[in-house]
Parts: C-alpha cells; sequence; structure tokens
C-alpha cells in the first residue's frame, strides 16, 4: 500500500515538472508580408499582453514580424488583403486559451518592422505591454493609438515625408513617454489622458499650423514645447486642476489664454487647448 502511495506521487511529480518544462517552451517564427504591388497599406494592431518593439525600415515588404512566444499561452494573427491599390494589414495577438497560471510578459515578444516605402494609415489598440515603438520616417497619412495600461515609449526619430491628417491617442491609466511629436507633421492631434502618466515631447520639425487637443482627467502630464516655435493655449480647467508655465514668456492677452509675443507673424505655429478636471498640466520649454 504505501509503495503505491510512493509510485503515485512520483508520476504526479513527473508529470507536474514535464508540464512546467513545457510552458516556458518558446517559439520563434518570422513572418514576411508581401506588399503585392501596392500603393498605400492601412494598418491594424492590436496588442495585449507582452513585449511590443516596432521600428521603422526601408524594405520591400509591407511589414515583417518576428515572434518569440509560448504557444501555451499566446497566439497570433497575420492576416493581408489587397484591394485595387490598398493593402489592408491586420496584426493581432491572442490569449491561446484559458489558464490557471499567471501570464507572463516575457513569454509573448513581438518584433515588428515597418515599411518607409508605403503611405499609410494605422491604429493601434494596446493593452498591458511595454511598447517601444518608432514610427519616424513612415509616410503615414492618419494614426490612432488607443492605450490601456501599457508602458514604454512611442517617437518619431525622422520627420514624416507626409502631411499627417489626424493624430489621436486615447490614453487610459498608463505610464508613457511620447517623443519628437513635431516630427509626425500632423495638422491635428488630440491626446485624452485619464488617470495616465505622460510625457509629451512636442520638438521637432513644423510646417506651417498645427491644431492640438490635450484632454485631462485625473492624470499628470509634462508637456515639452520647442523653442522658436509660436504657441497659442488656451486653458481651460477646475478648482482642482493645476495648468503651470516653466521657461517662456508668454502673453497673457485675455483670461486663460496665452501667445507667443510673435504668433500673429510667424509662419511654423502652434495652436492647443487644453481641458483638465482635477489632473495637472505643466509645460516646458527646450
Amino acid at each position: 500500500m504505501r509503495l503505491g502511495k510512493i509510485f503515485l506521487i512520483g508520476l504526479f511529480l513527473t508529470v507536474l515538472s514535464v508540464s512546467l518544462s513545457q510552458a516556458g517552451r518558446l517559439e520563434d517564427i518570422t513572418k514576411k508580408v508581401d506588399a503585392q504591388g501596392v500603393e498605400k497599406l492601412v494598418i491594424s494592431t492590436e496588442f495585449g499582453i507582452g513585449d511590443l518593439i516596432i521600428h521603422p525600415d526601408d524594405i520591400k515588404e509591407a511589414a515583417v514580424l518576428n515572434v518569440s512566444y509560448d504557444p501555451d499561452e499566446f497566439d497570433f494573427i497575420v492576416d493581408y488583403t489587397v484591394r485595387g491599390k490598398t493593402g489592408y494589414l491586420d496584426l493581432e495577438s491572442t490569449i491561446a486559451r484559458r489558464l490557471r497560471r499567471s501570464i507572463e510578459k516575457q513569454d509573448n515578444q513581438w518584433n515588428l518592422i515597418l515599411s518607409t516605402r508605403y503611405p499609410s494609415e494605422m491604429e493601434f489598440d494596446l493593452g498591458a505591454c511595454e511598447a517601444d515603438i518608432d514610427l519616424g520616417g513612415i509616410p503615414i497619412k492618419e494614426l490612432s493609438f488607443e492605450i490601456g495600461a501599457a508602458s514604454g515609449l512611442i517617437e518619431f526619430s525622422k520627420p514624416n515625408p507626409e502631411r499627417m491628417r489626424e493624430l489621436v491617442f486615447d490614453i487610459g491609466a498608463s505610464s508613457l513617454e511620447v517623443n519628437n511629436l513635431g516630427n509626425a507633421n500632423f495638422e491635428f492631434l488630440k491626446v485624452s489622458c485619464g488617470a495616465a502618466s505622460c510625457d509629451l515631447d512636442l520638438r521637432g520639425e513644423y510646417k506651417g499650423e498645427s491644431d492640438i487637443e490635450l484632454e485631462v482627467g485625473v492624470g499628470s502630464v509634462d508637456v515639452i514645447l520647442p523653442r522658436g516655435v509660436a504657441v497659442s493655449i488656451e486653458v481651460d480647467d477646475g478648482l482642482f486642476s493645476s495648468v503651470e508655465f516653466h521657461g517662456d514668456d508668454l502673453e497673457e492677452s485675455e483670461d486663460d489664454f496665452y501667445q507667443s509675443p510673435d504668433f500673429d507673424d510667424a509662419d511654423n505655429r502652434i495652436y492647443i487647448t487644453v481641458e483638465v478636471g482635477m489632473g495637472s498640466v505643466d509645460f516646458y520649454w527646450k
């Protein structure tokens, strides 16, 4: 009887050891997306849990995706269709099945290369991931981010060769840094922050006029503005909110309305409207 119990315990431990070792086994897969002669790309990316790296490169493919993942925990979808001269690329990371154990971010790692050859429209839906995204030099016409609890960096390391019609950030409870937004070459930028902590660096190359709407709930946002670019700032804050300016002399033309002295005659200028609930916004010039 006792030997039987010892055998059963040993068998259980062996099965448990094998299942645990298999659970941590990562697979490496590369998917190349042939552009198929298109003149434009529409890209949608949905990424929940894991590490996401995106960077640009001068490649003939529409995109190249390198994935290192645990297939017992995660799966991914790469779907590309062509209609006319437009390629539609849908990328999605999913949880493979319901797990009793906790999911580790390092068990799902994406390295995505996007081509700088094709005018593009992009949208990203990011969950509780760690992101390192560089979209510099890609000719983007429209771009949107919906961000839950993600953290990390989004940047535009090089100027966008296309004039971007609209750039939208809808940010939840994340901790996020966005650099060189001026290089996005946007006509209109909207940033909505719920309970987020964000650093928005608006430096870069500006051409003409750019409009910015900044909405902050209970979060805190630090905004860096480029010296030498004229700015107009209109503030709508509440009793429990704070908007502060650091390091530049703006003229207050009327209550809660501020302008650079050379704003009316400037070729390149930025209009900013700020609406704050119970959060804080701090402006710095560098």
